[in-house]
């Protein structure tokens, strides 16, 4: 964690509502959030190929987060920065709409019955979600999972969420073409699992 001090901050609810100073950027530039980053993949490529953007990566299991630090430390990436934490947490280090873009990948599907408010795209979160987006800020979603993904288009909508560029094949689509694949994903295709994907804008 010394070697990768830069990554991560010793009190990152200090930083709410000046994540972009605390990280040394520009007011003016773009802040990204990604929840449930794993290993650090989706992290470390979204935000090297986006180096004007500031990217948090929050996970909430310890070994797992230390690797994803570890792989941006060893492709020496500057512009990402993780955080230790459940996403039920979430309004307690974002402010209201702080963040443009919230993204989130594979998240569990939660299948067993009675289940539904625990998925990261039921309403409650969304409605969470939305206040520390900024205006026309963005959620980009992806699974493997046809069931969450049909459950998590009429959440979007329900919370008054726009749905935008909708495919249930990404690797087929012309979105493909700038998509950044995590570790499950990849897994999945391998397996000839279609990839579900969608945008949700805040009107």
């Amino acid at each position: 964690m010394n070697a990768c001090r830069s990554y991560w901050f010793d009190v990152p609810v200090a930083n709410r509502g000046h994540w972009r100073k605390a990280c040394g950027f520009p007011e003016t530039s773009r802040l990204f959030i990604e929840l449930g980053c794993g290993k650090g993949k989706f992290a470390v490529e979204t935000a090297a190929l986006n180096p004007d953007v500031c990217y948090v990566a929050l996970e909430k299991d310890e070994s797992v987060i230390l690797a994803a630090i570890e792989k941006a430390a060893a492709a020496g990436v500057k512009n990402v920065f993780f955080v230790c934490t459940d996403v039920l947490l979430l309004k307690n280090y974002f402010a209201d709409s702080e963040a443009d873009r919230i993204y989130i990948n594979f998240c569990d599907p939660w299948s067993r019955r009675n289940k539904p408010k625990r998925r990261l795209t039921y309403r409650g979160y969304l409605e969470a979600y939305k206040i520390i987006l900024a205006a026309n800020g963005q959620i980009h979603f992806k699974t493997d999972n046809s069931l969450l993904f049909e459950f998590s288009l009429e959440e979007f909508e329900a919370v008054g969420l726009r749905l935008v560029d909708v495919t249930t094949d990404l690797h087929a689509s012309p979105w493909n073409d700038t998509n950044i694949r995590t570790e499950f994903e990849a897994k999945f295709a391998e397996k000839g699992i279609k990839i579900k994907r969608a945008e949700a804008h805040k009107i």
